[in-house]
């Protein structure tokens, strides 16, 4: 579904998404009765914290007449919908959440490479560029301690 939205409502949109998967990590780590497990979950739910303030971090950009520039893009969901299609055990097995942390970072890494693409304003650009990045480097985080988790 291609859906039409301005460059600050994206970026909205991710924040929600973050703040959405925190919660739900939240939720697995209340229920979590293995340590391996909640070491991992309590890395995601930070993660995903990180990844939100970075998102709220960027309001002062979003102030800008050229967020508001309206783009073409194709991914839509919601964090909700994210998990379900995910189609995870109940409670999911550390493998199932360690895929689900992978499916997130590489969900907003398209995300923020397809609206880079879709942009032609340079100061818009170096805004999802930064974010691309900002990602990646959390990516690469997150697989050096669930690779440390597998270790224990």
């Amino acid at each position: 579904m291609k859906t039409f939205k301005q460059a600050y409502q994206i970026l909205k949109d991710a924040e929600k998404f973050h703040r959405e998967m925190a919660d739900f990590y939240e939720e697995l780590l209340d229920k979590a009765d293995n340590n391996r497990t909640r070491l991992l979950l309590k890395h995601m739910l930070e993660h995903e914290q990180r990844m939100a303030q970075n998102l709220a971090n960027y309001s002062g950009v979003t102030q800008h007449k050229v967020m508001k520039t309206w783009l073409q893009y194709t991914q839509e969901e919601s964090a909700g919908h994210f998990i379900k299609s995910l189609n995870l055990s109940d409670p999911p097995t550390i493998k199932e959440i360690n895929r689900m942390g992978r499916e997130v970072e590489r969900y907003f890494s398209d995300l923020y490479e397809a609206v880079y693409g879709a942009i032609e304003s340079a100061e818009v650009k170096e805004v999802f560029e930064d974010l691309k990045q900002i990602q990646d480097k959390e990516r690469i985080t997150l697989s050096m301690a669930t690779n440390s988790l597998w270790d224990m």
